[in-house]
Parts: C-alpha cells; structure tokens; sequence
C-alpha cells in the first residue's frame, strides 16, 4: 500500500486545524439540551446556584474569548504560512547573515529574535484587545495600560530569551546529525522541559508578579493541617498578587523537587471564605497526591517525540523536492515549516491533551471531597470562583470537547451532589468516616 507523502499528510493536518477553527467561530455551537437563560431551561446543577442574567453575561463574555482563540489560531497559522510559501524567511535568514557573516550561530541567533520580533509586532494588536480593552470592558481587569505594556515586554524577553537557545540548538543538531537528530533533539528537549517546570517558580513567576509565604496565620495553619492529614509534605504555600492586574480568583501547583509550592491568587483569598480556600487548596494537594505535574511532563516529552520526528521527515521531504526555498534540510529558513508541523500537530492534538487534562482535574476535585469531606463548601467554592471568572456556564459540547482543560461547573457541582448523597471511600492515608 502506497504510504501517504508529508505533502498529503500537511494538508490533512491543516484542514483538521481548520475545522476546529471552524468549531470555534460558529455562532454558539450545539449546547446542551436545556441550556437556554430561562430558569426553566437551565441544567439543575446550574439553575439552582446562579441567576439567568450570571449566566448570560458569563456566555457574552466566553462566546467572545472563544472567537479571540480561533483569531489568534488563525492569526498565528497564518504567519508560519507566509513565511513558509513565500520567499520570506530565506530574505530574513540572508539578511542575517549579511550582518554577521563570519559566525553562523550568532546569524541563527539573529534570525530567531527576527522571527520572534515579527511575531510579537503582528500578534500585539489582538492582543491588545484581548488582554485589555475586552478585560476592562466586562470589569475584570485592575491593570493600567502601561502595566498591561511591561507585562508584554517582559513576556517577549522572556520567549526571546528561550527562543534563542532553542533555535541556536536546533540548528546546530540539524547541521551536526543530518538525518539523526530527533533522538539528541528528544534527549535534550525533555530535559529542558524538566529543566523549565523545576525553575519556573523561582526564575519566571516573579518577573510577572510579587510571590510571598501566605500571610494569614489561621489560614496557613489550616492548610498545613489539611496536608498533614493528606500526607503531603507541604511546608508553605504562598499567594500572589493578581488583585492588581485582575479580579479573577485562581489557585495552581507548580515546580518539582524544592520549587514545588501551591500558589493562591490574592483575590481568591479575599473573595473566598477560608474553608473554600481549603477546598482549593485540597484540589491542588489532590493534583500533588496523584502526580500530575510528573505525568504532565511525561505526556509533553511524549508529543515533542512526535513532533521532532514528523518536523524533521517534512524538512527532509521538502529540501528534497527544493520545495520553500530551502537551500538544504538544515538551512535555518526551514525554522518556519518545522514550526508549522509543530503547530498543526499540537492543534490536532488539542482535544486528546485537553480530555487528559479534565480527567486530572476531576482526580484532583475527588480528592478535595475525600480530604475534607465538605460538598457545601466545595460547591460554594465552585460558585464563588465561577462568578468571578465570568465563566460560561452552559458551554458547547464541541467547545468543552476542544478547548476546555476543567471540567464544565455543572458536571463538576454534579460531582459534589453525589458525593454527598453516598462519599466515596477516604482518600489514601484518610480514615473511614464515623
């Protein structure tokens, strides 16, 4: 049987990218039976926490958040598309050699913060609109515009700063290994990704944000008690100060080893009663207890494998065929197709990772239950922190198939309601309910 040419397969990879983009811009999409605004044709999970009117604005503000995404897919589609059919990243790659000729990896270097340049100057004016104007025209955002700028800035300086390295590295390999070097690629690939997610909270985070030890004493020493009873060895947890960009609530667990930490969101703090703080809190000792960050990295070096190894036979393909206006398979000009395997695959592969990362999600509001055997709380903790978020409350199925990493409110109150019908055995190291 004939085997399918990286011409075919490219294609079918855009028009899958394409059909989600698709998916995304129709004009709400299927929602589920009785999801109108009326009292009555409200899911019960839904009706019985919220208002008709909560749930109109979180769908006026979502349904737009969704038409953004499939804007800036298509936007940053668009730009690998150019630079790949036209002769564009050869006229960047010439010029900068021009200007550095006698050393072809600070010409690569040269390269990548041009591409990364143009990106960042096309990319802004959605950007703009989306991280500002649209956040302070639903009253979500605190942020001046000089402050939403810097973040900009910094958030560029910090992608030129990996990018960089990255592409010098690539190239490199490339040049090196012809034909053999997506396994070294892999190798060091994997370990910078470790590398990442270890250093993240110490070296990222507080570029954007000032991180401290939580602060209030009865909290902490509820929190600390909550992982003792988990078996979770957590010696701090800390806040952040997002009440100055946003009014959102939100909590994360992130770094390995010594940088591993729970982070809560300030307004969270101050919106949320402490015991459903606790309950986020749990959900993230359940994200601990379960090894989600490790499985996580797992799953990414996984599909960087894929993506190496179907970015390097495109390259191979179109240098062969003189195709892109690539002068070989390692010319630095086929940065740009590389990217765009990359891209479509992980569009592609948006649904599987997302159907993943809900099932952790739903691990981890299991364990909140079993550790604080609390379902009232947990459910006003949902509320609390989906009226803050302006969250939609009755998604498309297409839309929560695509793009959501949580589970929808409904199914996760849902959750709750049946634990508290019949709880489900303790935790692991929990004992039995008397």
């Amino acid at each position: 049987m004939k085997s399918m040419s990286p011409r075919r397969i490219s294609y079918i990879l855009v028009a899958v990218s394409l059909a989600g983009l698709a998916a995304l811009t129709a004009p709400g999409g299927p929602r589920p039976a009785g999801a109108g605004t009326s009292p009555g044709s409200l899911p019960p999970e839904i009706a019985r926490h919220f208002t008709p009117a909560e749930v109109a604005r979180g769908h006026a503000y979502t349904s737009g958040r969704y038409r953004i995404i499939a804007a800036a897919t298509a936007l940053r589609l668009a730009i690998l598309l150019v630079l790949v059919l036209t002769p564009a990243s050869a006229v960047l790659r010439s010029l900068a050699v021009r200007l550095v000729p006698a050393y072809p990896a600070v010409a690569v270097a040269v390269y990548v913060a041009l591409l990364v340049a143009l990106t960042e100057i096309v990319t802004l004016p959605l950007g703009y609109y989306a991280g500002f104007l649209r956040e302070h025209a639903y009253g979500l955002s605190t942020q001046t515009q000089a402050g939403w700028l810097l973040d900009r800035a910094k958030g560029a300086l910090v992608t030129l700063a990996l990018a960089v390295p990255a592409g010098v590295g690539l190239s490199l390999l490339w040049r090196r290994y012809p034909g053999r070097w997506v396994l070294p690629a892999w190798g060091l690939g994997g370990a910078l990704i470790i590398l990442l997610v270890a250093l993240a909270p110490i070296v990222i985070d507080p570029l954007f944000n000032t991180i401290r030890p939580l602060q209030r004493v009865e909290l902490r020493e509820r929190v600390l008690a909550l992982a003792a009873r988990a078996g979770i060895p957590v010696d701090q947890v800390y806040e952040l100060d997002a009440s100055r960009r946003t009014r959102k609530g939100n909590a994360y667990f992130t770094g390995l080893g010594h940088t591993k930490r729970i982070v809560l969101y300030d307004t969270l703090i101050a919106g949320s009663t402490p015991a459903e703080v606790e309950l986020v809190l749990a959900h993230e000792i359940g994200h601990w207890q379960h090894a989600h960050i490790w499985k996580g990295i797992g799953l990414s070096i996984l599909g960087l494998g894929i993506m190496l190894w179907c970015g390097a036979r495109t390259l191979e393909w179109a240098a062969g065929q003189g195709r892109f206006h690539l002068a070989g398979p390692a010319d630095i000009a086929g940065l740009p197709l590389f990217l765009l395997v990359c891209f479509v695959l992980s569009l592609a592969g948006l649904p599987i990772q997302n159907a993943i990362s809900r099932a952790f999600e739903r691990q981890a509001d299991l364990t909140s239950l079993q550790l604080t055997r609390d379902p009232a709380d947990f459910i006003r903790a949902e509320v609390t922190l989906a009226r803050s978020n302006l969250s939609d409350l009755t998604p498309p199925a297409p839309i929560v198939w695509l793009l959501y990493t949580h589970p929808p409110v409904a199914e996760r109150i849902r959750m709750a309601e049946t634990f508290a019908q019949a709880p489900p055995r303790p935790a692991s190291g929990q004992p039995a309910a008397p």
